[in-house]
């Protein structure tokens, strides 16, 4: 019953998404950037390498903050990278979706981790996580990315305090616009 409520809440949150009429603005040195609601997702190609992507997010929170990269129904088959800052520590997670409103790590699932460089900041109003991830890391639970794709995005974060990879989402938006 639980678990019904659960995707009950989820589809309804889901339903709302996207809503938002401007897509992502071009910033500096090709740097581009989505805001909605407090939320901010920004990305560019990494300018050493050329074959991953430097990215960062940043919420209205104490807690974690996500995005999933390509969900076939709301967070399942999505490759989702979630992470927090404790103590001035960040910690961050590969994780994939396996089911509309479960997630698990992909090393738990026989994978790997693939994100590179990481770290991250808080302050007594929001979480910032940087990130680096490979275009195709080799990895069955990564999507692979094409530059100049269209692709759907989960944009998610949690309750103050929620310093972990595991509690409910305090508020979750999608969007698909080209990376």
């Amino acid at each position: 019953m639980k678990q019904l409520v659960i995707l009950m809440i989820s589809i309804a949150v889901f339903a709302g998404c996207g809503e938002n009429s401007a897509g992502p603005e071009t910033g500096t040195e090709g740097e581009m950037t989505y805001t909605v609601e407090g939320f901010t997702f920004s990305w560019q190609q990494d300018m050493l390498s050329n074959d991953s992507l430097v990215i960062s997010i940043t919420a209205p929170t104490t807690g974690w903050v996500a995005v999933g990269f390509q969900p076939s129904a709301l967070m399942q088959d999505a490759n989702l990278i979630i992470g927090y800052v404790d103590s001035g520590i960040a910690f961050v997670r590969d994780d994939f979706g396996t089911g509309p409103t479960t997630h698990e790590s992909d090393t738990d699932l026989g994978g790997s981790f693939d994100v590179g460089q990481y770290s991250g900041t808080e302050s007594s109003t929001e979480t910032t996580i940087f990130f680096k991830i490979a275009y195709d890391s080799g990895d069955q639970y990564d999507k692979v990315l094409v530059e100049g794709e269209t692709y759907t995005f989960i944009f998610a974060h949690g309750a103050d305090g929620a310093d972990d990879y595991t509690s409910a989402h305090e508020w979750v938006k999608s969007a698909s616009f080209e990376l």
